[in-house]
């Protein structure tokens, strides 16, 4: 199974930074990831606070937790670059936070001798700000940091349904490693998860 690229609608004029995430952004975040990765029908719309604030408590004990091979990360607006959009960042007034991703080093398995990983993981993008780049740098920034702890390796999941999902990390040079059952995921989505590598190259 081989992943396919297509053309992105990338604006490259937005005046995007990339931060830290830190405590008080958790609130931001948590909205974004509930929004990103969970579909529920109209009826059961209720649900969301409760993820969000499950999402938000699990967010703040890792952020907390401060392991020198964790890292999260935000991306951030300024206000005149999405001055028509609902979106504000409460907790910061200057700048909006549109985007989200986290990386940390995994074992391929609880039980496994084999060496550690990075593993990218929570790569989300607010919905009224998607395909315009925001993803890709967010990507290229935990990449980054798997170079400054001295892997050429990179891994993440990937729903097999999730094109535009597909599309971006197959755009970034990502190939599929494992086809893995995925029964356990929210109303009967029953979509195999990819596991992604990628090899970093090094200047």
């Amino acid at each position: 199974m081989i992943l396919k690229s297509v053309d992105h609608n990338i604006d490259n004029n937005l005046k995007l930074t990339i931060h830290p995430a830190a405590i008080e952004n958790t609130k931001a975040i948590s909205t974004i990831l509930a929004q990103s990765f969970y579909n529920f029908p109209h009826f059961a719309s209720w649900i969301y606070p409760f993820l969000q604030f499950t999402i938000n408590e699990d967010l703040r004990y890792r952020l907390r937790s401060h392991s020198p091979l964790y890292r999260c990360f935000v991306a951030k607006l300024p206000p005149s670059d999405h001055q028509d959009s609902q979106v504000r960042a409460k907790d910061n007034s200057d700048l909006s936070i549109v985007g989200t991703v986290e990386i940390a080093l995994r074992s391929p398995s609880l039980w496994s001798t084999n060496v550690q990983y990075p593993y990218i993981s929570n790569l989300a993008v607010n919905p009224d700000f998607r395909r315009r780049g925001i993803g890709s740098q967010l990507l290229t920034k935990c990449e980054q940091i798997a170079l400054d702890w001295g892997y050429q390796e990179t891994r993440l999941h990937v729903l097999d349904n999730n094109d535009s999902a597909k599309q971006l990390y197959c755009h970034h040079g990502y190939q599929i490693s494992n086809i893995e059952a995925n029964w356990g995921n929210l109303w009967f989505d029953y979509s195999p998860r990819l596991l992604l590598k990628k090899q970093i190259k090094t200047d």
